[in-house]
């Protein structure tokens, strides 16, 4: 029995150190993955957040380009008949549209939402502008429509939009 004693013994302190640097060493190795999954997620984050910043600008940009008076002078020539007019709005509205889509994957839905109605209720006014005027009104009387309409609605789906945008861009920058 004392020879069983005298070899268990000593095991007991080497039992001990063994248990000791596992425990140790395996806490270690588990920092050390939540480090490197730390370090993976700011890389991410450092890549990520430049398209992000750059999807609130680009769509920002677009709903200022969609605004009804910021259209009308850029696509009115005054060779145009109001017809002609209702159609370049109309598709110069859905080309921007069209242009930034890919930049939903970038912002929030309910933000890409706020763009998506923003652009419809452009699109809205300007045919009932065209209604007002009828076919064979002018680009200036379908102009004047246009102007007065965004005046008495605001803009208000377009400036809503934005806000959601900049207050996303503003979020995220706070988050890097």
């Amino acid at each position: 029995m004392d020879t069983v004693l005298d070899f268990i013994f000593p095991l007991i302190p080497a039992l001990l150190v063994f248990v000791t640097a596992y425990i140790f060493f395996n806490n270690m190795r588990k920092d050390q993955r939540d480090f490197q999954t730390a370090q993976i997620k700011i890389e991410l984050l450092k890549q990520s957040l430049p398209l992000q910043l750059k999807a609130y600008e680009r769509l920002t940009i677009m709903l200022e380009r969609i605004t009804p008076s910021n259209l009308v002078m850029r696509i009115n020539r005054g060779s145009m008949n109001g017809s002609q007019l209702q159609l370049e709005l109309l598709k110069a509205i859905r080309e921007e549209y069209e242009h930034n889509i890919s930049m939903q994957v970038y912002v929030s839905d309910g933000a890409w939402e706020m763009t998506r109605i923003a652009k419809e209720e452009t699109l809205q006014l300007i045919k009932i502008a065209a209604t007002k005027v009828g076919p064979e009104g002018s680009s200036m009387q379908l102009s004047k429509e246009i102007f007065d309409l965004e005046n008495k609605t605001g803009n208000s789906a377009i400036k809503q939009a934005i806000k959601a945008l900049r207050n996303e861009a503003r979020g995220k920058m706070m988050q890097s």
